[in-house]
């Protein structure tokens, strides 16, 4: 039967050699928390303002869609009534 080693400490660097003093280096919960807060901290920051970014572009393309809908209202109504064309006579098929 094996017995388990304990983990490694988690480091922010790609390195897999330890360095004493290094900062990236993880090596205990609470500088695991900390991290990850941080981290969740910066994604919340850049998912706020992707989001706004979103949400500004979306009321703009709806500003145009709706200024694009009053032009063909407008040009609709411009036009005025128009009769249908009448049909033009198809060939026969064969």
């Amino acid at each position: 039967m094996s017995t388990l080693q304990p983990a490694a400490p988690l480091s922010t660097k790609g390195s897999a050699t330890k360095k004493s003093g290094d900062k990236g280096d993880i090596s205990s919960p609470h500088e695991l928390t900390a991290f990850v807060e941080d981290v969740l901290t910066k994604l919340d920051t850049k998912f706020d303002a992707m989001s706004s970014i979103v949400l500004e572009k979306m009321d703009e393309m709806s500003d145009r869609v709706d200024s694009l809908e009053h032009s063909i209202q407008e040009l609709v109504n411009t036009a005025g009534p128009t009769s249908p064309k009448p049909a033009s006579p198809r060939s026969p098929r064969v």
